[in-house]
């Protein structure tokens, strides 16, 4: 949605421009680290909009800057360089804050040019743009494929994806561990990186990277990872009013109970956790019983929401709602559906199970048990 500033008219413009003409003139004078952004947008409709500046760290609009003729020009300075967002609409650009004059095209995310950490910024961003390509082209070619060949081969490709965006970040970050752009390096491709390897790099990086918060709880979550591992023991949690009738509930009211239970760590926004529904729906109809059970954990959701989407999809096992960040700091969750298999006295049997594997899985333990 866009938020226009009516405050402004249009014949107006002529001041503005002067007036922050102005602005960017005394900010150069009086420091020797000033920054001017130099910013155009997709086309002139989006004339009077805000452009918005988000820290990257907390993720809150920290300024903004009108748009006029097509173009908007955020100036000031910085004792170091810092990483900031630009969303303008649909539209959102990173950009490093350093000295100089830097250029954003906000319909090109990639392109952030004019100072050296912003050049390699852009350096970085292109030939990620291109592997993501390059594994959407493979995805499409699956699409007619009978639906186990599709999935393993999908699985390939994500596999392949997730090896090139290794060696690619793994280069740039080496190559910048002591500034802005490693920082970001980092953050970005950190769901494709091995935990032991994140934490590998974090610890060689500079001021920037370690005292970047959304780094340091990704630290924090890779511990936790580690911690419930497969073939570890459960970790216990309460949520007050997670049963639907607002009574508090908690994960041991159903796992290190004697049976196999299957949990679904998801949301109901979440695209690919909806897709698993039929995989799971399989899975109930044809284990549940004596040995097995299965659960489903609301994270990040409001309860509303899950209560329509349980109804919609038909969701027919036992649900704790409004879990929040609770099991996902616990168990180190950073994306989902996350699917997890525990063993009759609680133990961790399996992690990360979707489609064929889930089934197989599951099928597997209830085999040897019986």
């Amino acid at each position: 949605m866009f938020l226009k500033f009516n405050c402004i008219k249009k014949v107006n413009k002529l001041l503005i421009i002067s007036f922050l003409a102005a602005i960017i003139f005394a900010a150069c004078e009086t420091s020797q680290n000033s920054y001017v952004v130099n910013g155009v947008v997709p086309d002139e409709a989006y004339d009077d909009y805000m452009a918005y500046v988000y820290d990257l760290d907390t993720r809150e609009v920290i300024d903004s800057v009108i748009v006029v003729d097509g173009k908007f020009t955020y100036a000031g300075t910085v004792e170091v360089a810092v990483v900031r967002q630009f969303r303008l609409g649909s539209h959102s650009a990173v950009v490093i804050l350093e000295k100089g004059n830097i250029n954003v095209d906000m319909s090109n995310s990639k392109s952030v040019t004019g100072t050296r950490l912003n050049n390699e910024l852009s350096k970085y961003l292109t030939e990620m743009a291109a592997l993501q390509d390059e594994r959407a082209a493979k995805l499409a070619e699956t699409a007619d494929l009978e639906e186990n060949e599709r999935r393993r081969r999908n699985d390939e490709i994500s596999r392949q994806y997730r090896e090139n965006v290794v060696v690619l970040a793994t280069r740039m970050f080496n190559a910048n561990k002591n500034n802005a752009v490693g920082l970001y390096v980092l953050l970005d491709s950190s769901i494709s990186l091995d935990p032991d390897l994140f934490d590998a790099l974090f610890a060689q990086g500079g001021d920037d990277v370690q005292n970047f918060g959304r780094l340091q709880n990704i630290v924090r979550l890779n511990e936790a990872l580690r911690q419930t591992a497969e073939g570890k023991p459960f970790t216990d949690f309460t949520i007050e009013n997670g049963n639907i009738d607002g009574s508090s509930v908690s994960l041991s009211d159903y796992v290190g109970k004697g049976k196999y239970v299957l949990v679904d760590f998801w949301a109901s926004w979440c695209g690919p956790c909806i897709a698993e529904k039929p995989v799971l729906l399989e899975v109930f109809h044809e284990h549940v019983g004596e040995n097995f059970e299965m659960l489903g954990v609301a994270v990040w959701n409001d309860r509303e929401d899950t209560i329509e989407a349980i109804e919609e999809h038909k969701i027919e096992w036992s649900q704790i709602l409004d879990a929040g960040d609770i099991p996902t700091n616990l168990y180190g969750i950073r994306t989902i559906p996350q699917i997890m298999l525990f063993g009759p006295d609680g133990t961790i049997v399996a992690r990360g199970l979707r489609g064929n594997r889930l089934k197989e899985k599951v099928a597997e333990v209830l085999c040897d048990c019986n």
